[in-house]
């Protein structure tokens, strides 16, 4: 058990509690389509922006812009890429067609777990003494709809998400809040996600982070700047243990 400072886990939500490219690939490269037909681009204009964002044969950079990037990041992107099409958008106008697209398009996605067994690890953890948050930087309603389908809502004390009125990571604000609302200082708090987004917002908030890396080229590029690395959230309990 912990001692009696307890300790605090933020988790980052796509590709750390669900599976990244189940949900976001089909809603992405749909969302590019319609946001092509909108803008009267051709379909290759699409397809170049998915490649832009980070998308290559069914699967998600976890360095690039659709894994680890906001919505204004993605939108700024195929803003770009578009315009190499002949065609020119104001940006508040790309940001909200966007978000439009990817809204509209949710349903084609699959919410499933990261990893088998993920509501007894998280319940695990909370016995352990752990309070749990989710840091992403998803819009907070499609956030909240991907923690109740995936069966774990009420695990988490506190969601920071996109119109949560906390900024974004990779800004700390969300780890200050956590510190004066829980009373969970740094040496306490951990942030656990697969992205250098996720890496930058723990040491921004100097607090340790977990990192989880599928594949080995992101382990080389995350273990550079992660306090550990994991293969998924099923190591934490021992990881946190040595941690500590």
């Amino acid at each position: 058990m912990l001692n009696e400072r307890g300790g605090g886990i933020i988790f980052d939500k796509d590709g750390t509690l669900l599976d990244f490219d189940a949900l976001w690939i089909p809603v992405a490269e749909a969302a590019l389509r319609r946001l092509a037909r909108r803008f009267c681009v051709p379909r290759r204009a699409a397809e170049a922006a998915g490649r832009a964002l980070g998308i290559s044969e069914g699967s998600a950079d976890r360095c690039g812009l659709l894994a680890a990037g906001t919505y204004a990041q993605i939108a700024q992107c195929v803003r770009n890429v578009f315009s190499e099409f002949d065609t020119e958008t104001a940006e508040k106008e790309m940001l909200r067609e966007v978000c439009a697209a990817f809204a509209a398009e949710m349903p084609r996605g699959r919410i499933l777990p990261a990893v088998h067994g993920l509501r007894g690890v998280l319940t695990d953890l909370r016995r352990e003494g752990y309070t749990l948050f989710v840091a992403t930087t998803d819009r907070a309603a499609s956030t909240r709809e991907c923690l109740r389908a995936l069966g774990i809502a009420d695990l988490f004390a506190e969601v920071f998400a996109d119109g949560t009125g906390i900024p974004v990571k990779p800004d700390p604000a969300a780890i200050g809040k956590i510190a004066d609302e829980y009373g969970i200082g740094p040496q306490d708090l951990f942030m656990t996600g697969d992205t250098l987004t996720d890496v930058l917002f723990a040491k921004n908030g100097n607090i340790r982070s977990i990192a989880l890396a599928r594949t080995e080229r992101e382990r080389e590029i995350l273990s550079s700047c992660a306090d550990a690395v994991v293969r998924d959230v099923s190591a934490l309990p021992e990881v946190l243990k040595k941690m500590r």
